[in-house]
């Protein structure tokens, strides 16, 4: 086997991947929503909230506040909950408080900005328990709220998207129209085995899918312990392998490139929803335990969200490896036939 001609068709390849406009917007599309996403997860805290508080007990809530929040929240009073909400509706205030006698307040919250909501939200909760614990010193820190963040829990799924639409859509109308056009019989009657080209176009393939997971990871400034980052580095490997063979084996039996991409879109959809759906559904699960979309998307929930070693999803790792090695296989022995009876 030789390496420069495996390394010529890599770069050649991987170089029309990044001009080819289709596989760019391929790319965009879940890059962006995760940036979105990301950024409603990551404000910038405002130096102060303003809040109001309204309700029989709201002149002992102020002056709690005033004395233990003065840094953090900028305090008024309204006589009645109408004004208040009306505030609230209007921007005059972010949030509105409800001090009746009990031990649970009610509050209204701007939910227009989310770049204040989810801050508020945390600080209300903190000084509030606070103001019920009556503590002699209270003390309110301003921290950015992380729990249940939208871009972790769904960032997971963006990067199962990016994978499958990358390796089975993109791939396969690439490959299928390199033999359209002709390009695949002038590397056939080149040096290079069979072997070596579908090695090279499979390369090609992963560093694509592992470069825009690396940067969407990059992008949305995740951080992981050394375990969970080698868990995650190796489950997207081995999807990207598996999700490269199955779009190679697509381009292979197309006849054309249009033919290629139906074919692909056909088999995307199958292979993203029942894993997506196996938590809520006992008849996606099912479907979804022979696809490894399923696995990737697991693997990726549980280190991402949940800093998950490489122990703890040990069994998502060597199920991806066994698809990544048995579609391989297939792959190479239908470009070996399929070569046997052109010839």
């Amino acid at each position: 086997m030789n390496i420069r001609r495996i390394t010529a068709i890599v770069c050649k390849d991987f170089l029309e991947a990044l001009r080819n406009k289709t596989i760019l917007i391929a790319i965009f599309l879940p890059l962006a929503a995760s940036l979105f996403l990301s950024a409603i997860d990551n404000p910038q805290q405002p130096g102060a909230f303003l809040v109001g508080v309204t309700g029989s007990d709201r002149a002992q809530l102020v002056a709690f506040l005033n004395r233990a929040a003065s840094d953090t929240l900028v305090v008024s009073q309204y006589g009645d909950i109408s004004s208040g909400k009306a505030a609230v509706t209007k921007g005059k205030i972010q949030a509105l408080i409800v001090a009746e006698p009990g031990e649970r307040f009610t509050a209204y919250l701007d939910g227009s900005n989310p770049g204040s909501y989810f801050p508020l939200k945390d600080v209300l909760e903190t000084v509030l328990s606070a103001y019920l614990g009556l503590p002699v010193e209270p003390v309110v820190d301003l921290v950015v709220l992380n729990q249940g963040k939208a871009s972790a829990s769904l960032l997971p799924l963006w990067l199962t998207i990016t994978a499958v639409m990358i390796g089975v859509m993109v791939l396969a109308g690439s490959f299928a129209e390199e033999k359209e056009k002709g390009t695949l019989d002038n590397i056939r009657i080149s040096p290079a085995t069979d072997g070596e080209i579908l090695l090279g176009k499979g390369i090609s393939g992963v560093l694509l899918v592992v470069m825009v997971s690396s940067i969407m990871l990059l992008l949305n400034k995740v951080k992981l312990s050394g375990e969970a980052a080698a868990a995650a580095a190796l489950i997207i490997i081995f999807g990207a392998i598996s999700f490269t063979a199955i779009g190679l084996l697509i381009g292979l039996h197309a006849r054309s490139q249009s033919a290629a991409r139906a074919i692909s879109t056909i088999v995307y959809f199958p292979l993203i929803f029942p894993a997506l759906a196996a938590d809520i559904s006992p008849i996606a699960r099912q479907a979804a335990e022979v696809l490894p979309s399923l696995y990737l998307y697991r693997g990726l929930r549980e280190t991402l969200q949940y800093q998950a070693a490489l122990q703890a999803v040990r069994s998502d790792i060597l199920s991806l490896a066994g698809f990544a090695l048995f579609l391989s296989l297939v792959t190479l022995l239908a470009y070996r036939n399929t070569l046997g009876r052109e010839r």
